[in-house]
């Protein structure tokens, strides 16, 4: 509409200037000017909101639109002051719904607000709760309206099942500016696959390896299988420095080089089951 207004009054000034141009080479040059005016008017107009949502990775299967849907209807973004990360929603009860995310991205005095699917803004009802000595944590909102419940699932994943994960990155493609002011049209999925399960955990409970690239702002962001359960969270990116003990066991000991190149290409991310151990009330499938 407002694009039909400009035209209108374009055309109200081309009539005047038509019945003044005194020759037929002027009114052949002003019309073809009038014509330039109202495309141009026309063509800013449409750049008024340009599309600056971060592009995604989708998946090329039979699964892909519908693990998009899922994964995007249930994966949250956890925003405080001039950061963020990402959780997913696993449980409800009543109008409380419960939000499973890292213990980094909330362990944190700044106020926290967590954006849904229908980009609203929702405050926490407590304090962020964290998992035994995991990096996992819970926190919770109350909210009316309905959102979905990812499911879970007991079965642990076997290194080369395709995975898919999901978050919003904190930024842009060419890292110049943060993604905090899209809210949650940054969301992002990523399809991998499992590279990676080994005998012991890592430190924080980090049990999971997978080829899915990750970026910061999606750790607290759900892992899904290509049934839709989920099976595990996001939490570190690929390409870690080793000498800083990001690959270090929870028992102390170091892995061997060969399976630390393995670790060093891989993100990581915490099994679904750890979560389980500790709150087995989330909703879950065999």
């Amino acid at each position: 509409m407002k694009c039909n207004r400009r035209q209108s009054r374009t055309r109200n000034s081309a009539k005047v200037a038509w019945f003044m141009a005194k020759s037929h080479n002027q009114q052949l040059k002003l019309f073809i000017a009038i014509l330039v005016t109202i495309s141009g008017s026309c063509w800013q107009q449409k750049l008024v909101h340009p599309q600056t949502i971060p592009s995604y990775v989708l998946p090329d299967d039979t699964y892909s639109q519908d693990i998009y849907r899922q994964a995007q209807s249930t994966t949250v973004r956890i925003v405080r002051p001039n950061t963020s990360g990402s959780g997913v929603i696993i449980r409800q009860q009543g109008n409380i719904y419960t939000v499973l995310t890292n213990w980094h991205v909330v362990a944190t005095n700044d106020i926290l607000n967590i954006l849904t699917v229908d980009g609203q803004a929702h405050v926490l009802l407590q304090e962020p709760q964290q998992l035994h000595d995991l990096d996992l944590a819970i926190v919770q909102f109350q909210s009316l309206d309905r959102y979905p419940i990812a499911t879970t699932t007991k079965n642990t994943p076997q290194p080369g099942e395709k995975v898919y994960a999901a978050g919003f990155p904190l930024y842009d493609g060419d890292r110049t500016s943060n993604t905090i002011a899209l809210g949650i049209q940054a969301f992002r999925l990523t399809q991998g696959e499992v590279s990676l399960i080994p005998f012991k955990s890592l430190s924080q409970g980090y049990s999971l390896g997978y080829t899915n690239d990750i970026e910061a702002g999606m750790s607290g962001g759900p892992i899904f299988n290509t049934q839709g359960l989920l099976i595990g969270i996001n939490g570190r990116q690929k390409y870690a420095e080793p000498d800083f003990g990001a690959y270090i066991f929870e028992d102390g000991s170091e892995p061997p080089p060969e399976i630390l190149e393995k670790m060093v290409n891989s993100s990581w991310g915490i099994p679904i089951t750890s979560y389980l151990q500790f709150a087995p009330q989330a909703s879950q499938t065999e």
